[in-house]
């Protein structure tokens, strides 16, 4: 497949109105997270309509937090086109900044309907990732997101300069699936809340920090992109608090 074009960003018009496959595979992406996150919910014993009206606030505050952090992050591209920063069809969103905006929000309408952080971050990440490959996908068929230039038998060209290159958003499918099996897995096996959120930050982390030597990023210095750092920071940080509270956990029969 080195060179060939594999974009598809309107799957087909209705009328004057084009439907784009970004669009679409977000959609379906949401979906397939509040079908896991309500299967979870239930396997809790917590209401599966907790996940279907926490999924709506999850999706608003997503988009728009992703998206204020992919402008700000991509500045100079939209300074002189302001009116672009509305056309999220085009892709450009930032999935830390979807974390940041939805994360008070998480423990907010938790708060209010008398569920645990802990339980609805595991949810939240479980559905999470449900539904990152299938964004992925959308991200292929956009044609963002893509890799630095390569000379290998599966590269692809996009349309924007036909240069074969990396297909990191394939990766990421790939990569995202493995990482929603793992977490399923350990669903059965969590000690206790909160375990499986920070499982899934320490995977998501990891895999994001190495995909990047691949992809094309805004640096954040001589070495290391914004990604990677944030990817870092957000690594040291589930490690240590999930460290912090196994060692907890392990002290409580002898604090009794």
């Amino acid at each position: 497949m080195r060179g060939g074009i594999a974009v598809w960003p309107v799957l087909f018009h209705i009328g004057d109105y084009a439907v784009h496959s970004y669009g679409v595979m977000l959609a379906v992406a949401v979906m397939a997270g509040v079908l896991a996150g309500e299967r979870e919910a239930g396997r809790r014993g917590i209401d599966p309509d907790y996940v279907f009206n926490l999924a709506a606030i999850l999706v608003i505050s997503g988009i728009i937090g992703s998206r204020i952090a992919y402008v700000l992050i991509e500045w100079p591209r939209f300074a002189g086109e302001p009116g672009a920063v509305l056309r999220i069809w085009d892709g450009g969103l930032s999935y830390y900044g979807a974390l940041i905006a939805g994360l008070p929000l998480l423990w907010l309408y938790g708060r209010a309907k008398g569920v645990r952080f802990g339980e609805a971050a595991d949810i939240a990440a479980l559905g999470l990732a449900a539904g990152y490959p299938l964004a992925r996908i959308g991200c292929f068929l956009n044609g963002c997101c893509y890799g630095k230039p390569a000379d290998l038998p599966w590269a692809v060209a996009f349309p924007f300069d036909g240069v074969p290159r990396h297909p990191t958003q394939l990766y990421a499918v790939a990569i995202g699936i493995v990482i929603f099996l793992a977490l399923r897995h350990l669903s059965k096996q969590k000690r206790f809340p909160g375990e499986l959120a920070y499982l899934y930050l320490i995977f998501y982390g990891t895999y994001r920090f190495g995909i990047e030597f691949l992809r094309v990023s805004p640096p954040a210095g001589a070495y290391l992109t914004l990604g990677q750092v944030f990817s870092l920071a957000v690594v040291c940080l589930a490690v240590t608090l999930l460290i912090l509270r196994v060692r907890a956990l392990q002290k409580q029969p002898f604090d009794r």
